[in-house]
């Protein structure tokens, strides 16, 4: 009885709906009730098994009980699954067959925030503060980008200012380049500035294209940034959505955000009383990006997700049991009956869909995972790609 208990906790735990533990002790009651099972008296007062009897059963069968961390339900049971996750390695294996991309010409972009992070502090204590920046709500956008070689080209900041000032560069990494929008956020304007900073340092051709992987925010895609990125021949695969904690190299390590936060709480104890402001962001990037954005853990990356050495089964099949509580056919690919009509279905065959209309302006914005290639007359048609 234990061992079949145990299989059917750890499988709800794998799926994101593990149970309390009074619900895990009225199940293994409720279970020895059902086979029969003889129970102490103290069980079947309270419909519950007893709290010295769980307690040894979590030590028998190797579980815990542990505060779960909040998981969205994109990320949890609609995003990565098997099918989303297996047309993204189909689409992977079109251009890297097509184009033969070196390793070298395989870029990972990602953008990235920091905030406080936690703090020991006396148990019971109920409010938990950290020193940060002078204001609330201010961040500066760090632009990373780094290949499948190990190697890395200088970041792009994106500060909070109306306009862009030098001294907002101070201490930055050698080459990096600055930007500004009102929100401190990537925008459609500042993505094409980056995207001439990444042509600058790869020096891509139609003779030597370059592979961008990304997520599929709306500045990635946009019109203006396709139309660069087909001209300088830059081919464009975006991630589906809510998978990057997953499948993007740059967000599966977190050496770059733990050094930057080191750094901030050094310059916080070397200048005590005062705040850090926007001015010492790029500083104390510069600081980590130099001993966290290293070839061991650029690699690290890559082949973690499986895009490069390609692998497309890199992910066991218990990394999408949260996607299985809502797996179901797509109604699209199911056999749908042409024959006469049968008892069980009175009302006969439903009559053929009309075919769709022809999208005379495709756009990635409808693709989950979309790829803007520079040579797109022998593009194949399958979700994912973005012709003109």
């Amino acid at each position: 009885m234990e061992e079949e208990l145990a299989k059917h906790l750890k499988q709800l735990a794998d799926q994101f709906h593990g149970l309390a533990p009074v619900k895990c002790r009225e199940l293994a009651f409720e279970y020895a009730e059902r086979n029969n099972i003889p129970v102490p008296a103290e069980w079947t007062e309270k419909q519950c098994a007893g709290i010295e009897w769980f307690g040894r059963f979590l030590a028998r069968r190797h579980l815990s009980v542990r505060t779960p961390e909040a998981t969205s339900l994109g990320r949890a049971t609609t995003a990565f699954n098997k099918t989303t996750v297996g047309e993204f390695f189909e689409n992977l294996a079109v251009v890297m067959d097509r184009h033969t991309f070196p390793p070298h010409m395989i870029y990972n972009v990602d953008e990235t925030v920091q905030k406080p992070r936690q703090v020991v502090i006396e148990k019971g204590k109920k409010q938990v503060g950290s020193i940060t920046s002078a204001e609330r709500g201010e961040l500066v956008t760090v632009v990373c980008e780094v290949n499948a070689a190990g190697n890395a080209i200088p970041p792009m900041f994106v500060f909070p200012r109306v306009r862009f000032k030098d001294d907002f560069m101070i201490g930055a990494p050698p080459g990096a380049k600055g930007a500004s929008t009102r929100t401190g956020w990537m925008n459609e304007d500042t993505w094409p500035e980056f995207l001439d900073h990444l042509i600058q340092h790869t020096q891509c051709t139609p003779d030597r294209p370059m592979l961008l992987i990304l997520d599929n925010l709306k500045a990635h895609i946009s019109l203006k940034a396709v139309e660069k990125a087909k001209s300088n021949s830059i081919v464009m695969l975006t991630l589906p959505p809510h998978t990057s904690h997953r499948m993007q190299p740059l967000d599966v390590y977190g050496p770059f955000k733990t050094l930057y936060n080191r750094a901030l709480d050094g310059w916080m104890r070397s200048n005590p009383g005062k705040t850090v402001s926007i001015y010492q962001i790029a500083g104390l990037v510069n600081e980590a990006f130099l001993s966290a954005v290293t070839p061991r853990n650029i690699t690290s990356g890559f082949k973690s997700t499986g895009i490069f050495p390609y692998n497309r089964d890199i992910f066991p099949e218990e990394a999408f049991a949260p996607s299985m509580v809502s797996d179901r056919p797509n109604p699209e690919l199911q056999p749908t009956s042409t024959g006469p009509s049968t008892s069980d279905d009175p009302d006969g065959p439903l009559p053929a869909d009309e075919p769709p209309a022809a999208d005379d302006n495709p756009s990635t914005l409808h693709d989950p995972h979309g790829c803007a290639s520079p040579a797109d007359s022998d593009v194949p048609s399958r979700p994912g790609y973005v012709s003109s």
